[in-house]
């Protein structure tokens, strides 16, 4: 059993140490099953699945899963980290269930709240946070990716174990304080977005589009998240003054 954003999964047959610093001793009930099979089931030769759901990647992996995404198998025996690109997908519809979604983000903790900084491939998130762990001694969580649950009317940025190409993993939970959205530029700045907050970070959260009614309810949890959180433009270059003005400027 592992625990992602306080929710239990059955984690099953998995031979890698993958998911290691999420396993949880909690006995209760969990939100969805994940095993793994060496290959898809067999008749004379032929093979025969019988799931709702189907989901495959381009290196022809093979995942099915039930109606509501509790419960998944994955068709293939994963060798390394980069072979859980399916089951993170499972685990983004189901999670939709409750008020989860992934962003695509690092994600620091400092002083007891999180912020998460995110926007295309390279632009520097991980930069940004090991930044604040050198300057500040902030606490790296993944330096990838994240998850925001919404619990009540507040939002809390969970650790997970899918890092990406990032070394940081770490199974923390922390409250959202900012969302800064990066770009590199020459001088260092911050601005505040107001009304274009849901068009400047849609495109960096994972949405289940392959499920109409996950996506509307992992819809329903974006359009919650930019009216409660605030977030952030930081144009920046690699140094403690980007640090220090966003400090600044979500008040830190």
């Amino acid at each position: 059993m592992i625990k992602i954003a306080d929710l239990l999964i059955d984690w099953q047959n998995d031979s890698t140490d993958f998911a290691d610093k999420f396993i949880s001793n909690d006995t209760g009930k969990a939100v969805m099953s994940v095993s793994f099979a060496e290959k898809m089931p067999e008749c004379h030769g032929v093979q025969y699945i019988e799931s709702p759901h189907l989901l495959k990647n381009d290196m022809g992996q093979v995942l099915c899963a039930n109606s509501d995404w509790s419960e998944i198998k994955a068709y293939y025996a994963p060798r390394s980290d980069n072979d859980f690109s399916l089951p993170l997908a499972a685990v983004c519809a189901r999670f939709a269930e409750y008020k989860v979604l992934l962003l695509h983000a690092s994600l620091v903790s400092f002083n007891g709240q999180g912020i998460l900084f995110t926007g295309s491939s390279g632009v520097g998130k991980t930069t940004q946070a090991e930044l604040w762990n050198t300057y500040l001694n902030a606490d790296i969580i993944n330096g990838d990716k994240a998850l925001v649950r919404q619990v009540g009317g507040e939002f809390v940025a969970c650790g997970l174990p899918w890092k990406g190409s990032s070394d940081y993993c770490l199974n923390e939970n922390v409250p959202i304080k900012g969302i800064i959205v990066l770009s590199q530029a020459k001088e260092n700045r911050i601005t505040r977005f107001d009304n274009v907050a849901a068009e400047k970070l849609l495109p960096h959260i994972f949405l289940p589009h392959w499920d109409e009614n996950c996506l509307d309810k992992a819809l329903n949890t974006f359009d919650a998240l930019v009216s409660h959180i605030p977030v952030w433009h930081l144009a920046c270059r690699p140094d403690e003054e980007a640090v220090k003005i966003t400090c600044d400027a979500i008040k830190m």
